[in-house]
């Protein structure tokens, strides 16, 4: 049994890389949009993460950067699109929020999981938004990074901080 293990060790390790990771992000435009405050509303996508997958995004960002983060509320009505872990929350949506808020920059999110008999991964889609000229600046994806799970749960969360932690890199 031991020896059986062994030899599908290899096979979770390429497994746990086959996710990749995005970030389509320039950094010079991102830092000449002038952003000051960011507004993230609550992230979209599986009704059981997007809560505890938001506050995980806004708390690291404010750990992480100098700019004053506004934690929004839900953009839209949880549809049938959204309750199937649907779109990123429309563009227009997103801005109204945001400008209401007085920010200059739009974080829409979205979070999603993935689970199999032997897999788990949890994964969170960010599109960052200049609220002035509504033009988007980047995109970021994670996945979880884990490479043992015990629940969907610790995996969106873990996809959610690095989301966050790529974003901070980047402002």
């Amino acid at each position: 049994m031991k020896l059986s293990f062994l030899a599908f060790l290899p096979f979770l390790f390429i497994g746990a890389c086959a996710n990749p990771s995005i970030t389509s992000v320039d950094k010079s435009t991102l830092s000449a949009s002038g952003g000051g405050s960011i507004y993230v509303p609550r992230f979209e996508g599986q009704p059981e993460f997007v809560e505890e997958a938001t506050d995980m995004f806004v708390a690291t960002l404010r750990q992480k950067t100098s700019h004053r983060i506004i934690q929004g509320d839900v953009l839209r009505t949880e549809s049938t699109d959204i309750l199937g872990s649907g779109n990123i929350a429309p563009k227009q949506t997103g801005l109204s929020a945001a400008k209401s808020a007085g920010a200059g920059l739009l974080i829409l999110g979205k979070v999603t999981s993935h689970k199999t008999d032997m897999m788990l991964n949890g994964f969170v889609t960010t599109r960052i938004i200049d609220v002035k000229s509504g033009n988007i600046l980047g995109t970021i994806h994670r996945p979880s990074g884990l490479l043992v799970g015990n629940s969907e749960h610790q995996c969106v969360m873990a996809a959610s901080k690095r989301a966050a932690d790529a974003l901070a890199s980047k402002l």
